[in-house]
Protein backbone atom coordinates (compact mmCIF):
# COMPACT_ATOMS: atom_id res chain seq x y z
CA UNK A 1 0.00 0.00 0.00
CA UNK A 2 1.45 3.55 -1.08
CA UNK A 3 1.74 5.97 1.19
CA UNK A 4 3.32 9.63 1.82
CA UNK A 5 6.84 8.91 3.05
CA UNK A 6 7.11 8.82 6.75
CA UNK A 7 3.25 7.89 7.33
CA UNK A 8 3.91 3.92 8.15
CA UNK A 9 6.76 5.00 10.72
CA UNK A 10 4.08 7.70 12.23
CA UNK A 11 1.67 4.70 12.33
CA UNK A 12 4.62 2.52 14.06
CA UNK A 13 5.51 4.81 16.78
CA UNK A 14 1.97 5.88 17.51
CA UNK A 15 0.50 2.43 18.16
CA UNK A 16 3.91 1.35 20.07
CA UNK A 17 3.67 4.45 22.26
CA UNK A 18 0.02 4.11 23.13
CA UNK A 19 0.27 0.26 23.31
CA UNK A 20 3.14 0.31 25.90
CA UNK A 21 1.27 2.85 28.06
CA UNK A 22 -1.55 0.80 27.82
CA UNK A 23 -0.02 -2.52 29.11
CA UNK A 24 2.29 -0.26 31.68
CA UNK A 25 -1.26 1.02 33.31
CA UNK A 26 -2.77 -2.37 33.35
CA UNK A 27 0.38 -3.69 35.10
CA UNK A 28 0.69 -0.90 37.47
CA UNK A 29 -3.25 -1.17 38.41
CA UNK A 30 -2.63 -5.49 38.67
CA UNK A 31 0.24 -4.72 40.92
CA UNK A 32 -2.03 -1.97 43.31
CA UNK A 33 -5.12 -3.84 43.12
CA UNK A 34 -3.97 -7.63 44.04
CA UNK A 35 -7.54 -9.11 44.45
CA UNK A 36 -9.05 -8.81 40.89
CA UNK A 37 -5.73 -10.21 39.08
CA UNK A 38 -7.85 -12.64 37.09
CA UNK A 39 -9.52 -9.67 35.37
CA UNK A 40 -6.01 -7.94 35.15
CA UNK A 41 -4.70 -10.92 33.80
CA UNK A 42 -7.49 -11.21 31.02
CA UNK A 43 -6.97 -7.35 30.46
CA UNK A 44 -2.70 -7.88 29.89
CA UNK A 45 -3.66 -10.68 27.37
CA UNK A 46 -5.97 -8.16 25.66
CA UNK A 47 -3.21 -5.92 25.13
CA UNK A 48 -0.75 -8.75 24.44
CA UNK A 49 -3.45 -10.24 21.52
CA UNK A 50 -4.63 -7.04 20.13
CA UNK A 51 -0.70 -5.80 19.39
CA UNK A 52 -0.42 -8.85 17.90
CA UNK A 53 -3.40 -7.83 15.65
CA UNK A 54 -1.54 -4.28 15.10
CA UNK A 55 1.68 -5.93 14.22
CA UNK A 56 -0.07 -8.67 11.48
CA UNK A 57 -2.15 -5.45 9.72
CA UNK A 58 0.80 -3.11 9.85
CA UNK A 59 3.20 -5.76 8.29
CA UNK A 60 -0.40 -6.26 5.45
CA UNK A 61 0.58 -2.83 5.01
CA UNK A 62 4.16 -3.16 3.86
CA UNK A 63 3.46 -5.99 1.26
CA UNK A 64 5.80 -5.91 -2.02
CA UNK A 65 3.16 -5.43 -4.64
CA UNK A 66 4.98 -6.89 -7.13
CA UNK A 67 5.79 -9.96 -6.01
CA UNK A 68 3.53 -13.01 -7.75
CA UNK A 69 1.59 -13.77 -4.48
CA UNK A 70 1.18 -10.13 -3.06
CA UNK A 71 -2.26 -10.22 -2.76
CA UNK A 72 -2.90 -13.42 -0.71
CA UNK A 73 0.08 -12.60 0.95
CA UNK A 74 -2.18 -9.48 2.20
CA UNK A 75 -4.65 -11.52 2.65
CA UNK A 76 -3.43 -13.81 5.13
CA UNK A 77 -1.76 -10.94 6.88
CA UNK A 78 -5.50 -9.21 7.29
CA UNK A 79 -7.33 -12.25 8.04
CA UNK A 80 -5.31 -13.35 10.88
CA UNK A 81 -5.21 -9.67 12.21
CA UNK A 82 -8.63 -10.06 12.39
CA UNK A 83 -8.57 -13.06 14.15
CA UNK A 84 -6.38 -12.23 16.43
CA UNK A 85 -8.71 -9.20 17.06
CA UNK A 86 -11.39 -11.14 17.67
CA UNK A 87 -9.17 -13.08 20.65
CA UNK A 88 -8.51 -9.84 22.03
CA UNK A 89 -11.99 -9.01 22.30
CA UNK A 90 -13.39 -11.87 24.19
CA UNK A 91 -10.25 -11.26 26.56
CA UNK A 92 -11.50 -7.91 27.22
CA UNK A 93 -15.19 -9.13 27.33
CA UNK A 94 -14.10 -11.72 29.59
CA UNK A 95 -12.16 -9.37 32.32
CA UNK A 96 -15.13 -6.76 31.93
CA UNK A 97 -16.95 -9.56 33.44
CA UNK A 98 -14.20 -10.87 35.63
CA UNK A 99 -14.68 -7.08 37.00
CA UNK A 100 -18.21 -6.93 37.46
CA UNK A 101 -18.23 -9.95 39.33
CA UNK A 102 -15.78 -9.06 41.53
CA UNK A 103 -17.56 -6.52 42.76
CA UNK A 104 -20.43 -8.60 43.90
Amino acid sequence: MSMEQGVFSLLVWGFSAFMLCAFITVITLRVRYKHNKSAYNLLIAHFVVFSLAGIALLNAMTVNPTTSMASEDASMLLSSAGLLWAISMVCLLAGMVKFNSAER
